[in-house]
């Protein structure tokens, strides 16, 4: 098994995909790193509590509006309490650091980048040997199928793993030229999301090193589920732009029926509606009633085990010449 997993490995850098994913990761986290040093310079001659209270005021008078439908609405309301809690306890929301920039990575890349490029390393790495031609030499080889195909789940978890681990050290590494590296032991809050009265007794207070630890945990779950998904994508198609586009076209548009329809409660059995596990455990509020922590765990779990269950069906029966 490790000599197929090996293999597999070499197949994979071999293609280059893992060295674009990485050429991605640097060139949107240094974009994005000297936009937080621009705004931590706008930031030095500026009272964060007066800044702080304008915006909760702006997310009231949206709140007012009649045409704000119930999921931004919770959303607006977990924010202002948000913010309200820390003008209360007179802590600066915010204020750019490497350390707080690295623990963001994950709530923002975990929502759509992050499955993206997974995407983009395993939606073709069972079709990529139909269209090398290599695949009738690799099913008629005296090695059982279920080995085969678990050589490769098992390099696409690993490579799934190196992404967000390269994405959470590059997201550190680029920052700290324009931002302060310090900042690992600072107090992070979170939970404060709410479906009635603020409970401010529900907020978690956590060392910020500890609070990235968790929500990079949760989103490895999440890309671990999305590999899942890939490789059963892989193996329908024989096409690596079919298996590609598929993957790619679901998480997109499953992205967008989230916030363009919120009514349709249905959704929230998507695969799609749960991936951003580090934003519900900060405390932004999911997109439908009744997504809890332990629902979207769940949910990835039964996606996952029932695509790699349906990707050894099709892959253990396929035939050789078809």
């Amino acid at each position: 098994m490790l000599n197929l997993i090996h293999n597999e490995t070499l197949k994979l850098l071999r293609r280059r995909r893992f060295a674009v994913v990485i050429g991605i990761l640097v060139a949107i986290l240094a974009i994005v790193s000297y936009g937080q040093y621009r705004q931590l310079k706008n930031q030095v001659n500026r009272n964060w509590r007066a800044d702080t209270q304008q915006r909760i005021a702006h997310f009231e008078n949206n709140l007012r509006r009649a045409n704000t439908n119930a999921s931004w609405a919770r959303s607006l309301r977990a924010e202002i309490n948000r913010l309200q809690f820390y003008l209360d306890h007179d802590i600066e929301p915010n204020k750019p650091t490497a350390p707080m920039f690295v623990r963001g990575f994950a709530n923002v890349a975990g929502f759509l980048l992050l499955p993206l490029l997974v995407s983009v390393l395993g939606s073709d790495i069972v079709s990529a040997e139909h269209a090398e031609g290599t695949d009738k030499l690799l099913m008629t080889r005296p090695v059982r199928r279920w080995k085969i195909l678990t050589s490769k789940l098992a390099t696409l978890w690993i490579f799934s793993t190196l992404t967000l681990f390269s994405g959470g050290v590059l997201a550190f590494v680029i920052s700290s030229p324009f931002l302060p590296a310090r900042g690992w032991a600072a107090p992070t809050f979170s939970g404060f999301a709410t479906t009635g009265t603020f409970r401010p007794e529900l907020v978690r207070q956590l060392p910020l090193w500890k609070d990235a630890l968790i929500a990079y945990g949760l989103e490895w779950y999440a890309l671990l589920t999305v590999a899942s998904i890939a490789l059963l994508l892989s193996v329908v198609f024989r096409s690596s732009a079919g298996a590609i586009g598929t993957m790619l076209a679901s998480l997109i548009a499953g992205t967008i029926l989230t916030r363009l329809s919120p009514d349709w409660t249905a959704a929230k059995y998507l695969f799609v509606s749960a991936l951003p596990l580090a934003d519900y455990y900060t405390g932004e509020p999911p997109p439908y009633d009744g997504m809890t922590m332990a629902f979207c765990i769940t949910l990835l779990g039964v996606w996952a085990i029932a695509a790699i269950i349906a990707a050894y069906a099709i892959f253990t029966r396929k035939d050789v010449f078809g």
